[in-house]
C-alpha cells in the first residue's frame, strides 16, 4: 500500500507500506489493519483499492455505443452466457476500451471485469470497519495498465507483478488493457532446517476466513519435493510463454514488444532464460518515471507499482469500480446531501449577515435623516440664497464671455462684404456664412449656389469667383470643396446647380 498526494505530478508518494493480510473473520482483520495503519503513520481515509484473486475475470465484448448503467446491463447479460455462475451473485463493472467494426457497423469495445459479489461485499466491510472509505476498487491488470509508458500509446506492452505465490501478467495498449491473466508461484526453499523439523510454509494465505480444524499442517514426508532456482525460473518462463501464446491466440496475432516487472524482483535464472527465449529484456520500470519517492523509505516505486498506478489512473466517470451499486449510491447521497447542507448553510449565513447589517444600519440611517431633515428645516433660507448666487453667477460668467467675443474684432470685415459683392456672379447666391472664434483669430465657412447651363460653365464661373478672392488677399488658408452637383427643377428652369463650401481663416487685430 502507498499514500499519496492527489494531483501531484509527478505522484507524490508520502509512504508506502507492505503488509501481510491478517488471517480471521474481516472483523477482527479489520481491527489488525487498523492497527497497522495506524503504527505506519497513515492518515489517509479516502482509499483506491486493487483486488486481485483466482475468481476475477476480464473479458472484451463489442456492444452498441451507450453509456452508464446501460453499458452495465449489457454486459451483465453478455456474461450470463457465458459464465455458469448465476448473474446475480456477480458484481460487474466495465468501461470502454475501444472501437469495433462487425459486420459493417460501429461498435464500441467494451472491457468487462466481474467476479463474485459476495467477495466484493466482504472487502468493502473490512475497509470500512477499518475506517478507510473506498472510492473505487478495480484491479491489479487495470492498475498496471495506467502505467503504460509515454511515447508507446501504439505498442503492446506487457507487466508482470509477482507476489509471495502468485504472478499477474498484463498487456496493455495505450494504456488500455487488452489481456490478463494470473497464475501460482512455488517458490524455492530448502525442504528441512537444520535439526530435520520442516520449515514453515513460506507461500501466504490468501483465505479470507479460517475456520478451526480446516487447515492441517502438512507432514513433512508428504511434502513435494521443492525445486531447485532453475527448475523455479523453467515455471514461471513456462507459465509466461503459456500466457504470451494465448494472448497472441485471443488477439489474432498480437505480440508485446516490452516487458516490465514489478513486485518481487525476479531471479537471475529467470531474467536470463526471458531474455534468451522470449527475446525479452525487462526494461526500467514505468512507475519509476510517475511517482517521486519519499527519502528514508524502503523499496522503489516498482516494487509499488500497484498502488502507484492505481494514483495515476485516479477516479473518473465511465471507469471500472466494482464498488457494490448500494455502497455507491449511498457515496453519492451522502455527497447530495453534504453539498445540499453546505449550500443552505451558506445561503442561511448569507440572510443572517444581510439581516445583521440591515439591522445595524437601520438605526443609521434613521439618525441621518433626522439630522438632514432638521438642517433642511433650519436652513432653507440659506440654500435657497445659495441656489439665487450660483445661478447669477452662471449668468454673469455668461455676459463676461459674450463682452469679451464683441471686444475683440475680426479683421477686414467690412471689406470682406464689399469684395464678395464686387466679386460675386449674377447665377451665383450665398446661402449661410458662419464665424467661429479659434483662439488665435477667426474662422469663417461661406456656403452658396452657382448656377450654368452645364458643369463646365459652372465650374468656369465658380472658378472666376475663387480668383477674385484669392486676388483681393481675404486671410490664410482659403479653401474649396463642393458639396454637390445636380440638374435643376422644373419650377427653377434649364441648366445645373453646384453647390459649395468655402473655409478662410482671419486674424484678429492687435
Amino acid at each position: 500500500m502507498a499514500e499519496f498526494v492527489p494531483g501531484s505530478a509527478p505522484i507524490e508518494v508520502t509512504r508506502a507500506a507492505t503488509i501481510e493480510r491478517p488471517a480471521g473473520e474481516p472483523a477482527a482483520v479489520a481491527k489488525a489493519l487498523k492497527a497497522l495503519l495506524a503504527e505506519g503513520g497513515f492518515t489517509a481515509k479516502r482509499a483506491l483499492v486493487a483486488y486481485s484473486g483466482p475468481l476475477i475475470e476480464h473479458r472484451l465484448f463489442g456492444i452498441p455505443p451507450v453509456s452508464g448503467e446501460t453499458r452495465n446491463e449489457l454486459l451483465r447479460g453478455k456474461i450470463a452466457q457465458e459464465v455458469s455462475t448465476p448473474i446475480g451473485e456477480l458484481c460487474v463493472s466495465g468501461e470502454i476500451v475501444g472501437k469495433i467494426s462487425e459486420q459493417g457497423h460501429e461498435r464500441a469495445e467494451a472491457l468487462a471485469v466481474f467476479t463474485p459479489e459476495f467477495e466484493i461485499r466482504r472487502l468493502t466491510f473490512l475497509l470500512v470497519e477499518a475506517g478507510i472509505s473506498p472510492a473505487r476498487i478495480a484491479s491489479v491488470p487495470l492498475a498496471l495498465a495506467a502505467l503504460h509508458p509515454k511515447g508507446d500509446e501504439s505498442a503492446l506492452v506487457g507487466f508482470v507483478h509477482a507476489e509471495p505465490g502468485r504472478c499477474t501478467i498484463t498487456v496493455s495498449s495505450g494504456g488500455k488493457l487488452r489481456f490478463a491473466r494470473e497464475f501460482t508461484l512455488q517458490p524455492q526453499r530448502p525442504a528441512e532446517s537444520e535439526g530435520g523439523a520442516a520449515l514453515p510454509d513460506a507461500v501466504p494465505d490468501y483465505g479470507n476466513v479460517e475456520l478451526p480444524g480446516a487447515r492441517m499442517a502438512v507432514p513433512v514426508a508428504a511434502a513435494a519435493v521443492v525445486p531447485a532456482a532453475e527448475e523455479a525460473a523453467e515455471r514461471l518462463l513456462t507459465d509466461l510463454t503459456r500466457s504470451l501464446l494465448y494472448f497472441r491466440q485471443v488477439s489474432r496475432g498480437g505480440s508485446i514488444s516490452k516487458l516490465y516487472w514489478s513486485g518481487e524482483a525476479p531471479s537471475a535464472e529467470a531474467k536470463a532464460l526471458i531474455l534468451q527465449r522470449l527475446k525479452l529484456e525487462i526494461a526500467l520500470h514505468p512507475a519509476e518515471e510517475a511517482a517521486s519517492w519519499p527519502t528514508g523509505q524502503a523499496g522503489s516505486p516498482s516494487d509499488y507499482a500497484v498502488p502507484v498506478g492505481l494514483a495515476k489512473a485516479g477516479q473518473i466517470p465511465e471507469q471500472v469500480n466494482l464498488l457494490p451499486e448500494g455502497y455507491q449510491r449511498r457515496r453519492k447521497r451522502r455527497r447530495y446531501v453534504a453539498a445540499s447542507v453546505a449550500v443552505w448553510v451558506a445561503f442561511l449565513a448569507v440572510i443572517g449577515a444581510v439581516f445583521a447589517g440591515l439591522h445595524n444600519a437601520e438605526t443609521r440611517y434613521r439618525e441621518v435623516i433626522e439630522q438632514s431633515e432638521d438642517l433642511a428645516s433650519r436652513r432653507a433660507g440659506a440654500q435657497a440664497d445659495f441656489l439665487r448666487w450660483v445661478e447669477i453667477r452662471k449668468r454673469a460668467e455668461a455676459v463676461e464671455g459674450m463682452d469679451r467675443s464683441h471686444r475683440s474684432p475680426f479683421t477686414r470685415w467690412r471689406p470682406l462684404l464689399h469684395w464678395l459683392g464686387a466679386s460675386v456672379p449674377r447665377d451665383m447666391t450665398f446661402t449661410t456664412i458662419t464665424i467661429e472664434g479659434t483662439g488665435a483669430g477667426y474662422r469663417g465657412e461661406l456656403r452658396g449656389r452657382v448656377r450654368g447651363k452645364d458643369p463646365s460653365e459652372v465650374q468656369a464661373r465658380l472658378n472666376g469667383f475663387l480668383a477674385a478672392v484669392l486676388a483681393r488677399s481675404l486671410g490664410e488658408g482659403v479653401l474649396y470643396a463642393p458639396i454637390e452637383v445636380r440638374p435643376m427643377a422644373e419650377d427653377e428652369g434649364r441648366g445645373v446647380i453646384q453647390e459649395f463650401r468655402l473655409t478662410f481663416a482671419l486674424a484678429r487685430e492687435a
